[in-house]
């Protein structure tokens, strides 16, 4: 069946229902690499039996007297629960509201800082949750949150999936209509729900199925959160469209684990995936040279790179360490979009391509001057290739003063057509203000992406986000730049540093970095202060000024998990700059300006016991008290906070642990002791 014949996303899954009844839908590994459960029923389904799950949970939707155009916030881990909730939600013509989930009740608070936002604007009429929380929001909620949660309806996914007692009326759903609220991760501002409506889901699952060459039957294995965009949209959704399957896991399951990505897709012979870059790293970084050998990834098709900016050695390391697994030069695709777009409006259909700029003229002049690739790395920089615009669609590079700027010049990236989403739901400022721009020559209102890019030859190179670029004497630096850099120090943490701009409103910017350092550096405080720490902060002005020509004025150390990130792993640069702005935060263990001298400090000559270091790391890291005897994956925290907590401890005392569900505090610090 052709899907793009279609005029909404419910009418393909139906049909896809009668068509290819017992072909698989979703497989999902409840450990990562295993279908079978428990019970040893088998944790898959088949078009019809999604389409039947969706209509029953439609139905017990409808008889809740919820109604079409109404909100459901759907707060669930990856699971068939997730899906088939989902799912029902559409063929209901309600709206969807997926939200990541607490990392435990002890951490509402917290949680509560962007869930209240969304609670507000949304309105939903339902909550639907797990089990756990559900008991939480019900019976355990202290006074001060009850009112929050009073007259709200909460029903656990059990509860929806049981109830069988209702017809399904299939309600008249149009192109124009809203499909789900998709809300933004608020890394740069408050989130905002972002309405996606049916059409710009088919014109961008469309696309998406060209650009990724998806094809009936192919796989798409995913672990991303189903609450992001990427994760629902183009992993979940887009396998559906094209008449493929999922093969579903959790973010903890391949961040415990790299290798059971790769796995699953060598194992149900998987065509495609999405990814972040970080992703490519953990998989440099925790994939051995024996389980490379183990991995037959010939079957890959595309998988896209992208959701944050991406880098062309470390891409370029991937393709070459798994090319001995049949992986092909073309598979790793950049790309480039935002949950405003659905998915994506870009890629690089054949694979990882670069473009040698002169790093002086781009940060100076905002223009491209292209380099040999043998030109000294202080002089270049490698913009990788980001593809060209899908057709239907126009991406323009705004100057100034609203005009179109000519190829080679950065300006900010505007973009136009039909997958760009209705707005933002309830906020019509911000509507106007990002989905409602006027480009000179142009009929056409254009999305504000918020970055700044350049066209070359017809395709697009990536520069920053407009809002974190760094302005100092008149030249502009990027923050993913300098951190990409400063990942070179071996005393930090890769993916925890932040450079950004400091400075009082009445005093020029200067440049600063805040860098976490890692956890085994850390256990004598005196002696980092006194000697490890010079040495760290000789090596950030030096590796910068080779790179940039410029001295970072501010550097500040801090503890590991210091720097806030949004559920989906982007720094909340906002956020940080307020926080880094105060005089003392915790986690920080120094700020160093280049016209002061470290300080040494006192430390308590008695060194505290293995079980109270790792008690304490453990709620420092998880933000919970730990119980000894309990499997720290069932202590209620988000489970990739714990895969947090393990790799420090795993670097704190270099050993590699071994996790099993049932492992409990006490059993990491025998092997801790062991060792």
């Amino acid at each position: 069946m052709k899907p793009s014949n279609y005029s909404h996303f419910v009418e393909i899954a139906r049909q896809r229902a009668v068509e290819h009844p017992e072909r698989d839908c979703i497989i999902f590994l409840e450990d990562g690499e295993n279908k079978a459960v428990g019970d040893g029923t088998s944790a898959a389904m088949t078009y019809q039996q999604n389409d039947q799950a969706a209509c029953q949970v439609a139905a017990s939707l409808q008889k809740r007297g919820i109604k079409q155009g109404e909100r459901v916030l759907v707060i669930l881990p990856n699971s068939l629960e997730f899906v088939k909730i989902f799912y029902g939600c559409l063929y209901g013509g309600i709206l969807a509201v997926p939200l990541s989930e607490p990392a435990g009740p002890q951490n509402m608070a917290a949680y509560l800082e962007t869930f209240l936002p969304t609670l507000k604007v949304s309105k939903p009429s339902l909550i639907i949750v797990t089990s756990q929380l559900a008991d939480f929001l019900r019976n355990q909620l202290p006074p001060e949150l009850q009112k929050v949660f009073s007259g709200l309806e909460i029903a656990t996914d059990q509860e929806i999936l049981a109830d069988t007692s209702a017809e399904y009326s299939a309600p008249e759903i149009k192109a124009e209509d809203t499909a789900y609220l998709q809300f933004t991760s608020g890394s740069t501002g408050t989130p905002k729900g972002i309405m996606i409506g049916h059409s710009n889901l088919m014109a961008n699952l469309e696309e998406a199925r060209k650009f990724m060459q998806l094809e009936e039957e192919d796989g798409t294995a995913v672990w991303l959160p189903l609450f992001h965009d990427f994760g629902l949209a183009a992993g979940l959704m887009g396998a559906l469209y094209s008449g493929g399957f999922t093969v579903l896991m959790t973010p903890a399951h391949f961040i415990r684990k790299p290798l059971r990505w790769l796995s699953a897709m060598s194992k149900f012979k998987c065509a495609h995936s999405y990814v972040p870059p970080f992703a490519l790293d953990l998989c440099l970084k925790k994939i051995s040279d024996e389980e490379l050998n183990q991995l037959d990834l010939s079957c890959m098709v595309s998988v896209t790179d992208g959701s944050e900016p991406v880098h062309y050695l470390p891409t370029k390391k991937f393709n070459e360490r798994f090319s001995a697994c049949g992986l092909k030069a073309d598979v790793i695709r950049p790309g480039f979009g935002m949950a405003e777009i659905v998915i994506m409006f870009s890629g690089s259909k054949t694979g990882l391509h670069g473009l040698c700029a002169d790093r002086h003229v781009l940060e100076t002049e905002g223009r491209v001057k292209v380099l040999g690739d043998d030109a000294p790395a202080a002089d270049k920089k490698m913009l990788v290739n980001l593809g060209s615009q899908m057709d239907g669609h126009e991406i323009v590079i705004k100057g100034p003063d609203n005009q179109q700027l000519p190829e080679g010049e950065v300006g900010e990236l505007m973009v136009s057509g039909p997958s760009v989403a209705q707005g933002y739901y309830e906020n019509i400022q911000a509507t106007e203000e990002i989905f409602r721009q006027n480009i000179i020559g142009k009929e056409q209102p254009f999305l504000a992406t918020g970055d700044t890019a350049l066209l070359w030859k017809g395709e697009l190179y990536f520069a920053g986000r407009i809002k974190d670029i760094i302005i100092i004497r008149g030249r502009n630096y990027y923050p993913h730049d300098i951190e990409l850099v400063l990942a070179g120090v071996e005393e930090l943490r890769p993916g925890c540093l932040m450079a950004y701009a400091s400075g009082a409103e009445d005093e020029s910017e200067h440049l600063a970095v805040a860098v976490e350092v890692r956890a085994d550096l850390l256990k004598d405080p005196d002696v980092f202060r006194k000697y490890v720490l010079t040495s760290i902060d000789q090596k950030i002005i030096e590796i910068v000024g080779k790179h940039f020509q410029i001295t970072p004025s501010e550097r500040l150390y801090l503890e590991p998990g210091t720097i806030d990130k949004t559920s989906s792993g982007k720094i909340k640069h906002l956020r940080n700059r307020k926080t880094f702005a105060e005089e003392t935060f915790a986690g920080l263990i120094e700020r160093v300006s280049s016209s002061t001298e470290t300080e040494d400090f006192d430390v308590a000559e008695n060194k505290p016991s293995l079980e109270t270091e790792l008690t304490a790391l453990f709620n420092k890291v998880v933000s919970l008290e730990p119980e000894l005897d309990q499997p720290i994956l069932d202590c209620g925290a988000d489970s990739v906070v714990i895969v947090e907590f393990v790799d420090q401890v795993e670097t704190k005392y270099a050993l590699s642990l071994e996790i099993e569900d049932d492992t409990t505090l006490k059993d990491i610090i025998g092997q801790v002791k062991l060792k």
